[in-house]
């Protein structure tokens, strides 16, 4: 895919008890990938391989046509990432974290962060450690979003979250990809979040990929034997490994 802006090919990664085994998925530029799959599956694993916090044993992640160990610096300046725990210096302010991460990012847009923090309704002179865990995640995702990458990844961003602080992040998610340069690739188990946002869906079962596609065409499939099929179902389906 020559408009892929994440390129995952036999990616394969062994612990005790678990193994990731020749993962390989594209996402093409300017879509939302959706990560599905039961606990364990090994949807952090993959994210974790992506980012270069862990090395795969095998395979190759190749992020805008670059290795993404290679050229880690590079590709980690374009990327927005969220990690399932939201960890802060608990005891300094929403404001310092902002002013902490941008020395990171040449790009830092801090208007579009304080714009971002007021529609959160973060209060930026309030310590990490007292936000919400509904502010906690809002604060990542606006410190992942201010030097405007090109590529968001998430990891289980929703998780644990109310129902409307959940569609106020997948609302921003949909905004962020206003231009149609910009992807996003987030793990869930939440299908209804799939269901709201997603392009393209990739599920994982037992650290191997059941399938990878664009949303509408798994559905489409899905409901040739079931007429009324969800995402949700397709899931089930594939955790108890049926077509």
């Amino acid at each position: 895919m020559d408009d892929a802006v994440l390129q995952l090919c036999k990616i394969s990664k062994a612990y005790p008890g678990f193994e990731l085994k020749d993962v390989s998925f594209e996402l093409p530029r300017g879509y939302i990938m959706g990560l599905v799959g039961p606990n364990g599956a090994g949807k952090t694993t993959i994210i974790r391989i992506m980012m270069n916090l862990a090395r795969a044993d095998s395979g190759q992640a190749a992020i805008f046509g670059l290795d993404n160990v290679a050229h880690e610096t590079e590709v980690k300046r374009r990327i927005g990432y969220v990690p399932e725990n939201h960890n802060f210096y608990d005891d300094m302010t929403a404001g310092w974290m902002a002013r902490f991460v941008r020395q990171y990012y040449p790009t830092w847009d801090q208007n579009y962060f304080d714009a971002l923090a007021a529609r959160f309704e973060i209060d930026l002179g309030k310590r990490a450690g007292a936000l919400s865990k509904g502010n906690r995640a809002k604060l990542s995702l606006a410190l992942a979003m201010a030097h405007r990458p090109e590529l968001l990844i998430l990891d289980e961003p929703t998780s644990g979250l109310d129902p409307v602080v959940r569609r106020e992040l997948l609302a921003e998610l949909l905004d962020f990809m206003g231009d149609g340069e910009r992807s996003v690739l987030f793990s869930t188990h939440i299908t209804s979040d799939l269901d709201r946002v997603a392009d393209y869906i990739t599920i994982i079962v037992d650290g191997r990929i059941h399938d990878s596609d664009e949303k509408d065409a798994l559905l489409e499939k899905a409901r040739k034997d079931e007429p009324t099929a969800s995402i949700e179902d397709i899931v089930i389906l594939a955790a108890r490994g049926e077509k």
